[in-house]
């Protein structure tokens, strides 16, 4: 079964909203709602904490979806969900979600393997921190792109690269400068262009 093809299905008949930069698309504690997927741009997951703080989680985008582990568990939302950019999703009741998730055995399993790739992505992004700061860039890049669809990162500020990286966003301009030292990428943000992916695949193995 092609998935994504299943999932354009799913959410064809949905509302289509655009969340601008900054704008909350979904609280923690929120009782399941609906679910989301996004068209274009990134949505930054959180947990938010008593004194105003928070830890980054994760960054979703094209083709992923947000709200789904609430639908399916049954409880309520477990983070926070902002949009870093003007972000375009198309939303779809839980219950038809939930329909659709749960109608054929093939489905299940895609959604076992999508929720153990979504896993497997937030690890690599919430992991980047004990690599130095180019090394993580540059495979923070590399699956963010891969995520995209494209070459290239578009519409994630500095601030948020800085705190999947858990750096100052001076830190992360530096990085940035080598990487364009280097050949690798271009910048002009908020767009980081690969140039050179094999130059950029070395300096993220380059701490293996």
């Amino acid at each position: 079964m092609d998935f994504d093809r299943h999932w354009e299905s799913v959410f064809a008949p949905g509302t289509a909203r655009t969340y601008e930069a900054g704008q909350p698309m979904i609280l923690k504690g929120n009782q399941k709602g609906n679910v989301l997927r996004v068209l274009e741009g990134w949505a930054l997951v959180t947990d938010p904490h008593a004194d105003g703080s928070s830890t980054f989680l994760e960054l979703r985008g094209r083709g992923q979806l947000l709200g789904e582990t609430s639908v399916l568990s049954g409880e309520p939302c477990n983070a926070n969900v902002t949009a870093v950019c003007r972000t375009v999703v198309r939303s779809v009741a839980g219950d038809r979600f939930l329909a659709a998730a749960t109608a054929h055995r093939e489905v299940q399993m895609g959604m076992i393997l999508h929720a153990q790739e979504l896993h497997r992505t937030a690890n690599v992004r919430a992991g980047l921190r004990r690599f130095g700061v180019v090394c993580g860039l540059s495979r923070l890049l590399l699956d963010l792109a891969r995520t995209a669809g494209a070459p290239l990162v578009a519409g994630i500020p500095q601030k948020v690269l800085a705190e999947a990286l858990g750096v100052t966003p001076r830190t992360l301009h530096d990085a940035v400068a080598e990487l364009v030292g280097r050949g690798a990428v271009s910048a002009r943000w908020p767009v980081i262009d690969i140039k050179d992916e094999a130059v950029l695949r070395e300096l993220a193995r380059s701490e293996e």
